[in-house]
């Protein structure tokens, strides 16, 4: 997709098309291999972008085989942790920690790990079916606010879609938090404790005082 909006044709100045050329080698240098499937996976995770159509038929099947994959493994840890006893509070430190494991039937003991497994896969399996036949959103729209609005049709896959999508884009706001620090503490304020510098960065963030 940006190689085509970054390809020349003959209407370019010379200065657009050395621009365009500088910009399609940074993008392509920054994103191979492992970043370019996180890319790639991220934009399947995007109903905005869901179809992936700048990739091939092939390509997009191994997103959605990468996506099943890490949506089993993010659900396996899932079921693994043990839950915490509710008795756990009147008990000390040491004794709260540990919760016996259940009793297993001879079954579940000889077939419960592939069964559960299975399980879990077509669960997810069913929910990209699903996902992939969904109506295109708009442009515009959050995706988040749409994975929070249709969480309960996809559980698995909005849980997944979440640690995907909740990283910023650019380093910009947290690049600008620096240059908060630097403006802030200087060598007229240079007394001033790290708590409180803490709370100055916070309040000119989020209330947006000069």
């Amino acid at each position: 997709m940006i190689q085509d909006s970054m390809a020349t044709d003959n209407h370019d100045s010379n200065a657009i098309a050395q621009m365009k050329a500088a910009i399609l080698k940074n993008l392509t240098d920054r994103y191979q291999g492992e970043d370019e499937k996180f890319m790639q996976e991220s934009s399947a995770l995007d109903p905005r972008f869901r179809t992936l159509q700048h990739l091939g038929s092939g390509e997009r099947e191994d997103v959605f085989e990468r996506i099943k994959f890490k949506a089993s493994q993010m659900q396996q840890q899932d079921q693994d942790v043990l839950p915490r006893s509710p008795h756990a509070a009147d008990l000390d430190d040491s004794s709260a920690s540990f919760v016996p494991p259940l009793k297993k039937h001879a079954l579940e003991d000889l077939l419960g790990s592939s069964f559960s497994s299975n399980q879990v896969t077509g669960g997810i399996q069913a929910e990209i079916d699903s996902y992939c036949k969904e109506t295109l959103v708009s442009l515009s729209a959050c995706p988040l606010k749409w994975w929070r609005e249709n969480a309960g049709r996809y559980p698995i896959l909005s849980s997944l879609a979440k640690t995907y999508l909740c990283i910023p884009a650019t380093s910009v706001p947290s690049e600008r938090v620096f240059s908060t620090a630097g403006d802030i503490v200087n060598a007229q304020r240079s007394l001033l404790l790290p708590c409180n510098v803490d709370l100055l960065i916070f309040l000119k963030k989020n209330l947006n005082i000069s």
